[in-house]
């Protein structure tokens, strides 16, 4: 199959390549392993939530966050206490490292974003999103 017959494809492939490349390249630095930097910024968005929060909103199955959090735990990013609540409920939170991290992975994300607009209107950056949202709902029929 040559690419030339599959546009979409090719440019969708490109464009998540080259996104996905320079933030790894920049998040190299930080020694985070994959995923952490969504773990670190949804905490840092809403403070201490439990790990079944941080399932759905990153859309990830629970042992892989039980797993990032643990590793995280163990590399002073988060800290882990249970509910008073409901005490099977595991409650997640930033440590003053992680806090940190967590900053500098959002500083990063905000400097790819405006890399990636570069040189589009804020129109063509709102056309840009609702053709990709088209796209996704149509893959997802």
């Amino acid at each position: 199959m040559m690419n030339s017959q599959f546009p979409i494809e090719k440019a969708i492939i490109n464009l998540i390549t080259s996104y996905k490349n320079q933030i790894t390249k920049k998040m190299r630095p930080l020694g985070l392993y994959p995923g952490q930097d969504m773990i670190l910024l949804a905490l840092l968005k809403h403070g201490q939530v439990s790990q079944n929060k941080l399932v759905v909103e990153l859309c990830v199955d629970h042992s892989t966050i039980a797993k990032s959090v643990r590793r995280m735990v163990s590399s002073d990013l988060v800290q882990t206490e249970k509910s008073t609540e409901d005490k099977r409920v595991t409650l997640v939170s930033l440590t003053a490292h992680g806090r940190d991290l967590a900053n500098q992975v959002e500083t990063i994300w905000i400097t790819s974003e405006h890399c990636a607009t570069d040189g589009l209107s804020t129109e063509e950056q709102r056309l840009f999103i609702e053709m990709i949202e088209k796209i996704t709902k149509n893959l997802n029929k």
